[in-house]
C-alpha cells in the first residue's frame, strides 16, 4: 500500500486500542463487519489511499490488539473507541464508512461526536427489513464453529456473496466472542440514539444481490433522511461488498467524496 503507514495505538487501562494509519489527504475512518477484522477492508483501503485519501484502519474491542471489557457494552461505548482512536490521528472530521455491523457503529459515532464527523458512509446496512428465513439460517451456519466444510462453503455463499464470487476470505476468521458481545452492545442500544447517524450527511452503497441486508433497507433509510441521504445500488454483489468488489465499492465511495469537495 503506497505511502506513510504507521499504528496509532491508546493505553487506558483495561482497555488498548491499536489501529493502522496509511496514507495522506483527507481522512477516512473504516470500521469492519460484525466479528471481522480489518484487513476485510485492505483491498478497499488501498484504492482509497491510491486515489489521495488518508485512511484509518482500527482494530474492533476484541479483535487482533485492541482489548477491553465485552461485557455490558452499548453501541455508544464502540463509538466512543473509534473516536479515540480518530482524535489520536487527526484533528479534522472524517469521513467515517462503516461496513455491514460497521455501519451502526459509523451511524452512532456520527450521533455522539458530529464534531469529529465530516460525513457517513455505510455499506450492506441493514436494520428494519429482516432475510428470510432460509437466509438467517444460512449465516447461521456460515458463522457456526461446529458446521462442516462443505456446508459452511455453500451457506457463506448463500448468505453473503452473489452468485459465482470468491468467498474464500470469508470461510474464517469470526470472531465470536465479539459477534456476541457486540450484538449484545446493539441490543442494549435504544435504535432512535443511533439510526439517522445524528445530523451527518450519508451515502447508502447497497448491493443488488444482498440477501442479508435486503436492498429495502437502503431505500427506507434513504427515504427517512431525505436531503442528507445519497443511495447508490450497486448490481451484481452481495452482502460482502468490500471483499467481493473493492474496485465498485471504492467507485461509489470516491464519487461521493469528490461531489463533496
Amino acid at each position: 500500500m503506497p505511502t506513510q503507514e504507521r499504528t496509532i495505538e491508546i493505553d487506558v487501562p483495561p482497555i488498548h486500542l491499536r489501529a493502522t494509519a496509511r496514507g495522506v489527504g483527507q481522512p477516512l475512518v473504516l470500521l469492519p463487519g460484525l466479528g471481522r477484522a480489518p484487513s476485510d477492508l485492505t483491498p478497499l483501503a488501498e484504492i482509497l489511499v491510491a486515489a489521495g485519501y488518508a485512511v484509518l484502519l482500527p482494530e474492533p474491542r476484541g479483535i487482533g490488539a485492541s482489548t477491553g471489557p465485552l461485557e455490558d457494552l452499548t453501541l455508544h461505548d464502540l463509538a466512543a473507541d473509534v473516536a479515540a482512536l480518530l482524535e489520536r490521528w487527526t484533528d479534522e472530521p472524517a469521513t467515517i464508512i462503516g461496513h455491514a455491523f460497521g455501519n451502526r457503529i459509523a451511524r452512532t459515532l456520527a450521533a455522539d461526536r458530529p464534531d469529529r464527523v465530516a460525513a457517513v458512509v455505510l455499506l450492506s446496512s441493514s436494520g428494519k427489513v429482516q432475510p428470510t428465513a432460509e437466509i438467517a439460517e444460512a449465516i447461521r451456519l456460515a458463522q457456526a464453529l461446529d458446521t462442516q466444510a462443505d456446508i459452511r462453503r455453500k451457506a457463506v455463499q448463500q448468505a453473503w456473496f452473489a452468485p459465482g464470487a470468491n468467498v474464500e476470505p470469508w470461510l474464517d476468521g469470526w470472531s465470536q466472542p465479539v459477534m456476541a458481545a457486540y450484538l449484545a452492545a446493539a441490543a442494549a442500544t435504544p435504535v432512535d440514539e443511533w439510526w439517522t447517524a445524528g445530523n451527518a450527511d450519508v451515502l447508502i452503497v447497497q448491493g443488488l444481490a444482498d440477501v442479508a441486508a435486503p436492498v429495502a433497507n437502503g431505500r427506507l433509510l434513504h427515504q427517512e433522511l431525505g436531503k442528507r441521504g445519497t443511495l447508490v445500488e450497486l448490481p451484481g454483489i452481495g452482502h460482502a461488498m468490500p471483499v467481493e468488489n473493492p474496485q465498485a465499492c471504492a467507485a461509489a465511495v470516491l464519487t461521493y467524496l469528490r461531489s463533496r469537495g
